[in-house]
């Protein structure tokens, strides 16, 4: 399994044991090091191998803010961890990766892992995947065979072609650990790999063998991603 190794900085030492504790449960990242100082942190980011980087931005010193800027060079993916969501405009204009408001939810921190290891996956291999619960165990699932996606209750149904992966997960988590320009949400129960759309009817679209239901309310949204993805 690719792994990738992620550095975490927070000047407080009880958010760096919550990161500590939810990096353990994720199956393909490893804590290399955790820093309470980003003056402290400098020179390991700069010497070692990092691929992941967990960013608080209210710090003593150099904040997150700056120490992103410091780094810009390095072109590690950072995810920002701050209390203050006044934060998040200018954070997103560093180009981070995702900004996660303390106190943060395991679901939530585990969205921004995803996209994280599908993004090192895609410079890597020039593929993308992510991995979900399937009972006790986790499953990396390759977005390329991915068909569609259902919703029942609280459990998501992953349709590829030759098998189909069950997880207790929401879709609005599900739609945000997607890449966006793959894949749309076309009902309230269904999301839809754009490239596997082979027919739109009225109120239905057909996904290989399957005829999968198309609200209207997403029609549009529906019609202008593929043409401009046929454009």
């Amino acid at each position: 399994m690719d792994m990738l190794y992620a550095v975490a900085i927070d000047d407080e030492p009880a958010a760096l044991e919550v990161l500590e504790r939810y990096i353990e449960k994720v199956p393909f990242i490893r804590l290399a090091h955790r820093f309470l100082s980003a003056t402290e942190a400098l020179p390991f980011l700069y010497r070692e191998r990092v691929d992941l980087l967990f960013l608080d931005i209210h710090m003593p010193d150099l904040n997150g803010l700056e120490v992103a800027h410091l780094v810009a060079s390095l072109q590690i993916p950072i995810i920002f961890t701050t209390a203050h969501a006044n934060f998040a405009v200018e954070g997103f204009t560093l180009q981070a990766l995702d900004y996660l408001i303390k106190p943060i939810d395991f679901s939530r921190f585990l969205q921004a892992c995803n996209r994280a290891y599908a993004q090192l996956m895609v410079q890597r291999q020039g593929s993308s995947s992510i991995f979900v619960k399937d009972g006790y165990d986790w499953v990396r699932v390759s977005l390329e065979k991915v068909l569609y996606i259902q919703s029942d209750t609280n459990l998501l149904y992953i349709y590829e072609q030759d098998r189909r992966i069950t997880t207790r997960m929401t879709m609005s988590d599900m739609v945000a650990s997607l890449p966006a320009d793959r894949f749309i949400r076309i009902h309230k129960s269904y999301i839809v790999a754009l490239n596997a759309i082979q027919k739109i009817e009225r109120h239905q679209v057909t996904v290989g063998n399957h005829l999968i239901p198309l609200a209207g309310s997403y029609r549009d949204a529906l019609e202008k991603r593929l043409l401009n993805k046929i454009g």
